[in-house]
């Protein structure tokens, strides 16, 4: 059986505003999580943060899958819930790819063991917001030879999403579900400060990514990108560790 999601509207509510506290949940948006945080990452002068893009951007994309309730994450062990396909390309080769390391009995599978498969991962979330018109490539290169492409937001998208996070940091917006996994991504790519938020909305900001007050459908996804960030930060110490370079 294929499962399909149904299509999603565009960001931001009908009337173009963000309401106050009592608004309604936040509607899924027509670019996921992934998608979302690689239009955050990159700013308005067309460069993007010098993070760890793709790790980052993995973060993101199993919040998404947790967040659609496909994974759910034990320590360090990831294990499919649901392997009905999304209709979203990167989504099911992820979801094809654990479930065909979980072998027949379905057994979780370490987060290590997928690392080295999500290389790439900003640069392929890039593309498709280029075709989707969301982002302007113009091409650069630096000494005349290095590329050194810029990307610029085009269009309301990543000033909705701006908005977003710090009306949740403000505590005009509930930070529920899909919001409160953005708000956690924020934090994690360390980028609040430059999306505007001053220290109060940042230690807000960090609250959400520990899950403090999270409903049920913030926890998993909140856990997922916590779990990959831990991971990841202790394969490079152990990498440094060992003399690698």
């Amino acid at each position: 059986m294929i499962c399909c999601f149904e299509n999603t509207p565009n960001l931001g509510r009908a009337d173009g505003t963000l309401g106050r506290m009592n608004v309604d949940p936040d509607p899924s948006p027509s670019v996921t999580l992934p998608d979302e945080l690689v239009l955050l990452l990159h700013r308005p002068d067309g460069g993007h943060r010098a993070e760890p893009a793709d790790l980052l951007t993995w973060c993101a994309e199993l919040g998404e899958l947790a967040l659609r309730g496909k994974v759910e994450l034990t320590g360090t062990k990831l294990a499919v819930l649901d392997p009905c396909g999304t209709g979203l390309d990167w989504a099911d080769e992820l979801l094809g790819r654990l479930v065909k390391k979980s072998g027949p009995r379905g057994r979780p599978v370490e987060l290590t063991d997928l690392l080295p498969r999500r290389i790439g991962r900003f640069r392929e979330h890039r593309a498709l917001l280029e075709r989707r018109g969301m982002l302007l490539r113009e091409p650069r290169k630096l000494l005349g030879f290095i590329p050194d492409d810029l990307h610029f937001p085009v269009g309301p998208a990543r000033r909705e999403l701006v908005e977003q996070v710090r009306a949740v940091a403000r505590g005009e917006l509930r930070a529920d579900g899909r919001r409160a996994v953005r708000c956690g991504l924020v934090h994690a790519a360390g980028i609040g400060a430059a999306l505007g938020c001053g220290p109060a909305e940042l230690a807000v900001l960090a609250a959400v990514a520990r899950g403090d007050g999270a409903g049920a459908a913030a926890r998993r996804p909140l856990a997922a990108v916590a779990a990959v960030r831990a991971v990841t930060a202790g394969a490079a110490a152990a990498g440094a560790g060992a003399g690698g370079v």
